[in-house]
């Protein structure tokens, strides 16, 4: 039987920053994160590799629920690429 308590990756990114605003995303909802991986992200280890978010095996679910929830919608970027710019913006 696996052990609800045990750490299972939720997600990766290739920097800490993107890491750490889904940890505290999860954590204003009561789902308890952690970062691994931040020394080796972004070349800072001369040794590149990704930055991983840890929950809880319990958690998983809840949180790629949440996840999914508050995921911009497919082709966002394109849509943004091709939006004029205000001119406050400039």
């Amino acid at each position: 039987m696996n052990d609800p308590r045990a750490s299972v990756v939720l997600a990766r990114f290739p920097d800490e920053l993107s890491a750490l605003l889904l940890v505290a995303d999860l954590e204003s909802q009561g789902i308890k994160a952690t970062v691994i991986g931040g020394l080796t992200a972004q070349l800072r280890a001369e040794a590149p590799g990704l930055v991983s978010v840890l929950v809880r095996a319990g958690d998983l679910a809840e949180a790629q629920r949440m996840i999914a929830e508050n995921a911009p919608p497919q082709g966002w970027e394109d849509e943004a690429e091709q939006t004029p710019a205000d001119e406050d913006d400039q």
